[in-house]
């Protein structure tokens, strides 16, 4: 199962060679991060609220139209969202993506996060949705069926919408799911050991079973993100360790990524870049990076990536 699809890569080039400024400035920003996740805890897993019900929305189907894609050149055409058994690692801000991969013919989606950011989503989230989902001939038949998944969830009754919060991020909970697809949006680069996730999933899935995983490998920091991409990658990993918090961005490169894979039994795997650095500003920023990034192993061009496998 794998295709020779080449995905066009968006590239991005900043206007600015700052190297001293934006290392003191990154550093700044690093501790005022963590002061902030300290008082505040994890809030929002992006830029804008959930109550920006129309931008949420969008990105709930953007971010399925976009695994349904990957999914299918990966198959060669061969493969699609309906029937499938379905886990997301690190779902996020709402429900939303559950209920429509439900809404295209999934089998059952299945969740597991560390913090329950779901819990507070306000109702009327749920009710433009589906007023959305109204509006489509091929799908308003289904939406009795989608409201009652949801009814079900806000009731502990998990059904066929099937989200579990636990601190350990314990994955044997899907034992006996018999999972099909594996997805995850901008959600990886958040985890803290990505060598232990990816050797628990190994351990819950069956031979055929498909990864399919966007990873945004960028400064998450707004402002300095557009500005210096590689900004995290400027430190060395004491001084960077020093600031981390729980979900701070891992610094995991994509060959990395491909040999935890291997390790643990995964195969066919693509690594495509979705976002890249031009060449000539890389090479103005890579000798002020910290050591461990000079390597070319690592790809430093690489802004955000989908990673593509299938279980052995």
């Amino acid at each position: 199962m794998i295709s020779t699809h080449m995905y066009q890569t968006k590239i991005t080039k900043p206007n600015n060679i700052h190297n001293a400024f934006y290392f003191w400035i990154g550093l700044c920003l690093l501790f005022l991060n963590k002061i902030r996740h300290a008082i505040s805890g994890y809030t929002t897993p992006r830029n804008f609220p959930v109550t920006e019900f129309q931008k949420a929305i969008e990105y709930d189907l953007n971010t399925v139209v976009k695994w349904q894609k990957f999914l299918h050149d990966y198959s060669s055409g061969k493969s699609s969202l309906k029937d499938k058994t379905i886990l997301e690692l690190g779902p996020g801000a709402d429900l939303g993506v559950g209920i429509i991969t439900l809404m295209h013919g999934a089998k059952k989606y299945n969740a597991l996060d560390i913090n329950n950011l779901v819990q507070s989503v306000p109702k009327q989230f749920y009710q433009k949705l589906f007023d959305l989902i109204e509006t489509i001939p091929d799908k308003k038949n289904n939406i009795d069926f989608l409201r009652s998944q949801l009814e079900q969830f806000n009731l502990g009754q998990n059904d066929q919408l099937n989200y579990i919060c636990n601190d350990n991020f314990d994955l044997s909970v899907f034992n006996k799911e018999e999972i099909d697809l594996v997805v995850s949006q901008a959600a990886f680069e958040h985890f803290d050991d990505i060598g232990q996730t990816i050797s628990s999933l190994s351990k819950i899935v069956s031979p055929g079973t498909v990864f399919i995983a966007e990873v945004d490998l960028k400064t998450h920091t707004r402002w300095i993100r557009e500005q210096d991409p590689l900004n995290i990658y400027r430190y060395s990993n004491f001084i960077y360790n020093l600031f981390h918090f729980l979900g701070s961005p891992n610094r995991v490169r994509p060959y990395e990524y491909r040999n935890i894979l291997e390790k643990n039994g995964w195969k066919n795997i693509q690594i495509m870049p979705l976002d890249a650095l031009e060449q000539n500003y890389l090479v103005k920023i890579q000798p002020t990076l910290s050591n461990r990034f000079k390597d070319k192993a690592n790809q430093m061009d690489y802004l955000s990536v989908v990673i593509c496998a299938e279980k052995e």
